[in-house]
Formats: structure tokens, sequence, C-alpha cells
């Protein structure tokens, strides 16, 4: 059964994932993972998409790209569990198919 996923959306959030979780480094995308007992069997999924990607387009179809990425990889994931992917700018170039391979990889190599 699959496990619901919400949206990180406060700053502390975010930072907290950055401080006290582990940083694994993809080829096109990096991802922080932090375990919390206190997310009630569900799994937290943040979007980071910097100014280095590009204009508001690009950066809207990077969040749009690891949304679809994370319905389909994360939801498989442990739960009680945070999860940010961070965009790099060669996310617009890969094709979809090569996206989740990379991001079942990483999420695989914790």
């Amino acid at each position: 059964m699959a496990h619901p996923i919400f949206t990180i959306k406060k700053r502390s959030t975010f930072l907290m994932v950055r401080e006290k979780g582990i940083f694994i480094r993809g080829k096109n995308l990096n991802l922080q993972i932090l375990n919390n007992q206190d997310l009630n069997d569900s799994i937290g999924v943040g979007y980071i998409a910097t100014k280095k990607i590009g204009k508001a387009i690009k950066r809207n179809k990077a969040r749009r790209i690891m949304k679809e990425l994370a319905k389909k990889i994360l939801i498989k994931c442990k739960r009680n569990t945070y999860y940010v992917l961070i965009a790099k700018t060669s996310i617009l170039d890969v094709k979809f198919k090569d996206l989740l391979e990379e991001l079942d990889k990483v999420v695989n190599v914790k």
C-alpha cells in the first residue's frame, strides 16, 4: 500500500533536513534524506530549483519533473522520512526514463 506524500512548505523544515540529514549527489539531481518518527507513517517531499537552473519557466519545469519523479519513486520508499530533491541544470536535458533510473539508484544507495 502506498504511503501518503505531503509537500514540505516551511523553510525551517528544509533547514532541519539539510543540517541533520544525509546528502547524496546524483548526476542530474541531489537528494537530502532525514528519518523522523514524528511523521505518522507519511513521507515528506521538498523540491528545490534555484536560479542557477534558469528563469521561472525553467525552474517551474524542473519542479514539475521532480514532482512526477516523487510520485513514481518516492511513494515506494521508507515512511517517516523527509526527502528533499535538488535540481541541477542538466535535469531539463535528460529523458524522464533516465531520471527515474537515477533517482531509484540514489534512493537505494543510502
